[in-house]
């Protein structure tokens, strides 16, 4: 199965929560995926995990499996994903939904490289700072959408399938935004 789209939820979900594709709404049989096995990754809501982690395994064999030609990647799913991807035989366009990278989430993505896909983030999230999807984008050449008001929740997520409808960050918009970041 070369399923179109699948995701990498965010803390305190499940896959079905992120409204992809009917693949998410299959819970997978184990953690060992297999090709053509339906279901989407279901992972724990743990901090500084590493390669070796269940989480991020689990991730690596959806990835090289599955193959899904199309990733959403939300917060905690998105820092999932960048280690996964860095340790992946399969490149899929991501979107990467405010994606909690420099969180503490996940340990070995301090110089992230994955450039296929984009970048949103709402303007007004008080969980992951847009400096921080600034920094990505600028370190991986993926552009950026900002969304007006938008926070880290639901609002966000509705517009996964289209990230273009947010803002385009320009190279100088996203380096003051770096600029002007607080200590987390």
């Amino acid at each position: 199965m070369n399923e179109e789209t699948a995701a990498f939820h965010g803390v305190g979900m499940k896959s079905t929560q992120m409204r992809v594709s009917p693949q998410c709404d299959t819970a997978p049989d184990d953690d060992q995926w297999q090709a053509e096995e339906e279901g989407c990754p279901q992972f724990s809501d743990e901090k500084g995990i590493s390669a070796d982690h269940p989480d991020i395994v689990e991730a690596i064999e959806f990835l090289d499996n599955v193959r899904p030609e199309h990733l959403i990647a939300y917060s905690r799913g998105g820092a999932v994903a960048l280690l996964a991807l860095a340790n992946s035989q399969h490149s899929p366009s991501v979107t990467f939904v405010a994606p909690a990278w420099k969180r503490g989430w996940v340990n070995g993505i301090e110089s992230p490289s994955y450039s296929n896909g984009v970048i949103m983030h709402g303007t007004a999230d008080n969980l992951v700072p847009l400096s921080h999807s600034a920094e990505l984008s600028l370190r991986t050449g993926m552009k950026l959408y900002a969304f007006d008001g938008l926070g880290h929740g639901g609002d966000i997520l509705k517009r996964k399938n289209d990230p273009q409808s947010g803002k385009l960050l320009s190279q100088e918009e996203k380096e003051a935004l770096i600029k002007n970041e607080t200590p987390a």
